[in-house]
């Protein structure tokens, strides 16, 4: 290929006409290359908010069941009686209870159900020792996830 200069100094008409459309490939490859980075950013920020919401959902049960246990060592002499399961929808019409006892129970249902996405629960008792399981789901956040659980087993009260 010979490229010829005029006496204007300009290129000649045959090395010009190669030139068409290179230009617009360039921009074709440059949006190609912005819209892959975008899907990408898209994409991070998705699983961002994926995680963030499982991550709410651990704080929370983790909260529901150290709050029981707190409550069960403060109402420690009727600890047995704190031994119950929680399953079932959310129902904030469940009143309020007659004794300390069943207001705690009333409280750690209506946390369980209200604030876990199909919460459930089980609170279990072996001499001084108490054993709160908190599971959920997570199927909102991951297509067919398998309920999450948190378990925490502590020492409510000192048998003399």
């Amino acid at each position: 290929m010979s490229i010829t200069i005029d006496n204007t100094g300009s290129l000649s008409r045959s090395c010009l006409h190669r030139q068409h459309g290179v230009s617009l490939l360039e921009v074709m490859v440059a949006v190609l290359v912005l819209a892959i980075g975008v899907l990408g950013a898209a994409s991070l920020q998705l699983n961002a908010l994926r995680f963030n919401a499982s991550a709410a959902h651990s704080t929370q049960a983790s909260f529901i069941a150290y709050d029981i246990l707190d409550r069960m060592r403060a109402n420690a002499d009727l600890l047995d009686f704190y031994a119950t399961s929680v399953d079932g929808g959310c129902d904030p019409s469940m009143g309020t209870g007659s004794s300390i006892l069943e207001q705690d129970l009333i409280d750690f249902a209506q946390a369980v159900t209200c604030q876990l996405p199909q919460g459930s629960a089980s609170i279990t008792v072996a001499g001084s020792r108490a054993t709160v399981s908190v599971s959920w789901s997570e199927d909102r956040i991951v297509a067919d996830a398998e309920d999450t659980q948190f378990v925490v087993s502590s020492i409510v009260r000192s048998d003399p």
